[in-house]
């Protein structure tokens, strides 16, 4: 045994033991205090999955919403083009499992096992996966030692690796190369820094390439955008039917909200409306289970208020009196609120959550702008702000900057067309990143 691989040997063995202990715990708490709905399927994130023939399928995981968003356009090709091969997709999340709903006939969906030794092996034990792909950072020291000793293939797609998680792994560079380095059979990553990131960790440059970024390559659903669209006229129509051919009420949407900026959002809107008050906002919560808090938020703010799940309802009774905010009470129906936007302010960025991908309203030329915090997708919201195709708003900007955007139609416009523009220049990871999984997939066949 070399010195690194002795170095490794007790942290994994802490590791291995530690994940045993509490991965139970860990699924028993989700199951009794966590709202997310899991339902009776919690089973499965200690590796119960059903009992039956998956057909030695690709294993593709992505873990929330943003990454099976990102995902699912190529997951959906990898099906069109490989009709013979199965497929199976796993998600952390109940918000990520949403976003394979429409289409789990094709792709059939599980909840992915916690990283404990137990819970890997009965589900790798049930499942036969013949090639393991996984989104971004999702590196898991288990999962992949079981992966390693059945000598099932482990692709990394969307790969990235920042300067600041570069230089800690660098500290224990021996322990991250034996642990994770060597049971990756193959990395595509975003960008050439990426790759030089892992490359200075150890990982051959042999087993890397770089595709860009498959976030960019999605297939944007029209179809509710346009719904959304009309939408929004159906309620100017019903609200203001002298006026409307005039222009109705300008629409801010804030996606994808956490705890804290519901409440942050409701205070601006309050002195946006003495400007514009024809404003209204939609609050999109991340999480189901915090609808019914924002929407008393909205109560005790004094505004009009009502529920998308209500909307279309209300607007047909007579009578109807357009709502000053709009509580976005519906899952996997993003696209329609980027519809009824006017502009899109995506949430996790006004408190320390690290942001949200932009792509997808920008991928529709819908307006898009974030807050300051956005760690998680900084590579992206600066070479977007540097193309004007949106805007990184410092927390004590964000009334003005909203003023200034909401009212000049103009600058929305040229706006919203960089950001698609943004987009389309840099479409193409998706056919590169199959490309690398078909080749280990036949490699695979042929040894």
């Amino acid at each position: 045994m070399s010195g690194s691989s002795f170095r490794a040997a007790v942290p994994e063995l802490v590791y291995r033991a530690g994940t045993t202990l509490l991965a139970p715990v860990v699924a028993l708490f989700i199951r009794f205090r966590s709202k997310t709905s899991y339902g009776a399927r919690w089973r499965e994130l200690l590796g119960d999955v059903p009992e039956k023939d998956y057909g030695n399928p690709v294993w593709f995981h992505t873990v929330s919403v943003g990454e099976s968003m990102g995902a699912r356009p190529l997951i959906m090709e990898f099906r069109r083009t490989r009709p013979d091969i199965p497929v199976l997709v796993t998600t952390t999340t109940a918000t990520g499992r949403a976003v394979y709903d429409s289409v789990r006939d094709l792709v059939p969906h599980l909840y992915a096992p916690l990283d404990s030794p137990r819970a890997v092996k009965r589900f790798l034990d049930r499942v036969r996966p013949r090639l393991y792909v996984t989104m971004e950072t999702e590196l898991w020291p288990a999962l992949l030692a079981e992966l390693a000793k059945r000598k099932i293939p482990a692709v990394v797609m969307n790969a990235r690796l920042s300067d600041r998680s570069r230089d800690r792994y660098l500290r224990v560079a021996g322990i991250f190369q034996e642990l994770i380095g060597n049971r990756l059979t193959r990395l595509v990553c975003q960008t050439p820094a990426d790759a030089a990131n892992f490359e200075k960790l150890g990982i051959p440059g042999s087993r890397i390439t770089v595709s860009g970024s498959v976030k960019f390559d999605i297939s944007p659903d029209t179809g509710a955008f346009a719904k959304g669209r009309e939408f929004r006229k159906q309620l100017c129509r019903a609200a203001f039917p002298d006026s409307f051919a005039s222009g109705g009420p300008l629409f801010l949407a804030v996606a994808s909200t956490h705890r804290g900026e519901d409440s942050l959002m409701l205070d601006i809107f309050r002195k946006l409306k003495n400007v514009l008050p024809a404003l209204v906002m939609i609050i999109i919560p991340r999480h189901p289970e915090r609808f019914q808090e924002v929407w008393e938020l909205m109560g005790t703010a004094g505004f009009r208020r009502s529920r998308r799940t209500l909307l279309e309802k209300e607007a047909a009774s007579s009578g109807f009196s357009c709502p000053e905010v709009i509580l976005g009470d519906s899952m996997n129906e993003l696209y329609l609120y980027f519809g009824m936007a006017d502009l899109v302010l995506m949430g996790g960025s006004l408190v320390d959550i690290g942001g949200h991908n932009p792509l997808e309203p920008a991928a529709l030329g819908c307006p898009v702008v974030t807050g300051p915090f956005i760690r998680n997708f900084r590579k992206i919201y600066q070479e977007m702000a540097a193309r004007q195709a949106s805007r990184v708003i410092p927390a004590e900007s964000l009334l003005a900057e909203l003023q200034e955007l909401l009212g000049n139609p103009r600058e929305l416009q040229k706006l919203g067309a960089a950001g698609k523009a943004f987009i389309d220049e840099n479409r193409g990871a998706l056919k590169k990143t199959l490309e690398e999984i078909w080749l280990v997939l036949d490699r695979e066949t042929a040894l």
